[in-house]
């Protein structure tokens, strides 16, 4: 990790005092600083899709269970809203994901939906957008 770089691990954020390389020896649910995406950019369909799954997996096993009907509705949405069938086919491939607890891969692909939505839309990407 470089320095100042924040991680959240099991919920937990933890911010490097300086230069440091961190090894996991369990399963831990972790996200670094880029990849987590702060409540106000949740501004669109995939943005809020993806924040649902992010907070889904940082979650704990008692505060999970809302989030998750709450991005199911999100999923809904969205794939009633597209024509797109490899949209909706990532759709489901999430949906799947989420219900086996691989959260980090349903991420993925969730970033992927936002990126052509991004395009989509003509809009900066979410982190692009923090940079400003």
């Amino acid at each position: 990790m470089a320095p100042e770089e924040r991680i959240v691990v099991n919920g937990a954020l933890i911010q490097a005092d300086g230069r440091c390389t961190l090894i996991f020896l369990n399963n831990v649910s972790f996200l670094t600083e880029k990849h987590i995406m702060p409540p106000q950019a949740a501004s669109t369909p995939a943005r809020r899709i993806y924040f649902m799954i992010q907070n889904s997996y940082m979650a704990t096993d008692q505060e999970r269970p809302p989030l998750l009907t709450t991005l199911e509705s999100f999923i809904d949405d969205f794939f009633q809203a597209t024509t797109i069938d490899a949209i909706k086919e990532t759709l489901e491939s999430i949906r799947q994901l989420v219900a086996r607890g691989e959260y980090y891969q349903a991420l993925k692909l969730a970033d992927a939906v936002m990126k052509h939505e991004d395009r989509f839309l003509s809009q900066p990407s979410w982190q692009d957008s923090r940079k400003a």
